[in-house]
């Protein structure tokens, strides 16, 4: 088992249906998560103690917004993109 797939997701079912909508799979927030826990590559909205982070394993940029809650992440928001963004 991989790293990434150790990490427990709480998914409430308006977010898990904008999940299908959008085609995004639980797999690519907890890759996601996974990255921004490990290398510290992440926002924090001071506001709400919620984190947003990105993560591009290829040409998805996979964006999540979620908050640690015991031995979970509470998944927020979570939305994709094909653009590519360089930085300067």
């Amino acid at each position: 088992m991989d790293e990434y797939q150790r990490i427990r997701l709480h998914i409430p079912e308006d977010i898990k249906q904008l999940m299908e909508d959008r085609l995004i799979r639980e797999e690519d927030l907890q890759r996601a998560i996974h990255h921004a826990e490990t290398t510290g590559e992440k926002f924090i909205n001071s506001s709400t103690g919620r984190f947003l982070t990105s993560y591009r394993p290829d040409r998805v940029t996979y964006w999540v917004e979620y908050s640690p809650v015991d031995e979970r992440y509470q998944i927020h928001c979570a939305y994709s993109h094909r653009m590519e963004m360089k930085r300067v």
